[in-house]
């Protein structure tokens, strides 16, 4: 009910997504130039 996401029927799966995209990309650049082995 409060959770906004919901209202839209892809709500959900777009967070989820979007979550997964902010975690993966700062990973990905890191290794990308070498500051992460």
């Amino acid at each position: 009910r409060f959770m906004p996401e919901l209202q839209w029927s892809f709500g959900y799966p777009f967070a989820l997504a979007l979550m997964a995209a902010s975690a993966i990309a700062p990973m990905w650049y890191f290794r990308h130039r070498g500051w992460l082995n």
